[in-house]
Parts: C-alpha cells; structure tokens; sequence
C-alpha cells in the first residue's frame, strides 16, 4: 500500500494540485528557515552592533590606524543590513515568495563580497603589523571563508532552481 498522499493526484486535470505536490526533499528549505536563518540574522545584528562600536581592533591598532574606525563603523552598518536581509528572506522563503530562491543566493553573495571587502582592505592596510605567520593563517582562514560562502551560493543555487514552480506567491 502507498501511503503517498500526493499519489492521488497524478491523473488530476488540476493543475494546481498537480503542480504543488512536493516531489524533492525540502530538507535544507525547512533547515534554513527555521533554524539557520534566525542564527545568521542575529549573528549579524550582533556584529554589526560590535563593529560599530569599534570593532575587536585593539586600542594600539586603532591609534596606528585611525581609518579602521571609519571602515568598522561602515561594515557593522553593512553587516547589520545582512541581519535584516537574512530575515526578509526567511520570510520569503517560508511565504513561498517568488523573489524567495533569489534572495538567499543574494543574501549568501553579499555575504561573501562585504567579508571578503573587508578583510582585503583590513588585512591591506595593516599588514605591517602582523606577523608572516599570522598573515598566512588569516589569509587561509579568509580563504576557506570564501570557498564555504562560494559553495553555499552554487548549492543554494541548484536548490531552488529545481524547486522554482513551488515559489510561486
């Protein structure tokens, strides 16, 4: 016996039943609305407050580099806009939005792009002050940062493009 409910409707001549049925796994969609873009929301939000309150440069740092409290303050407001974007697009997606699958694949590049911004033009600036070894762990870190980011743009991707007709609101 086939305990499939959306067995009975594959001869409808209803479209829209037809069309709505879920025939992939929504295993990561219910992931992601639930739990990963709350944590990405709030995550940002309270780094972005941390970064326009000065950021975690040292006081020495900031006296050698009086710049980077201009480009923390800039980044807490950019990093606080990726909390609030993070929220849109949980609700989107749990709405079934139809801007929903575009969102999160923005919500994950933009992510990408003012981190990888950042740190270029931090690490550019005050490499002097660091150590080769200290500079080469950071420029891995920064590097495996961006191949993480890179994959969860490519997946999110391929996701949502073969559950596009199921956002449709």
């Amino acid at each position: 016996m086939n305990n499939n409910p959306f067995d009975n409707y594959r001869g409808t001549s209803d479209k829209s039943i037809r069309d709505n049925r879920p025939d992939l796994p929504m295993n990561w969609y219910k992931f992601l609305i639930w739990v990963a873009l709350w944590v990405i929301a709030a995550s940002n939000i309270l780094s972005g407050v941390q970064y326009i309150g000065g950021g975690s440069h040292t006081e020495e740092m900031l006296a050698q580099f009086p710049i980077l409290s201009t480009i923390n303050l800039f980044y807490g407001v950019l990093t606080l806009g990726m909390g609030v974007l993070a929220l849109i697009t949980r609700f989107a997606l749990a709405g079934y939005k139809k801007t929903a699958p575009a969102l999160i694949v923005g919500l994950f590049t933009y992510g990408l792009v003012i981190s990888l911004g950042y740190n270029a033009i931090v690490l550019g600036m005050t490499q002097s002050t660091y150590e080769p070894v200290d500079l080469i762990i950071t420029g891995m870190s920064v590097g495996v940062s961006v191949i993480f980011n890179l994959t969860l743009v490519i997946c999110n991707h391929l996701y949502f493009k073969k559950r596009k007709r199921l956002f449709n609101k």
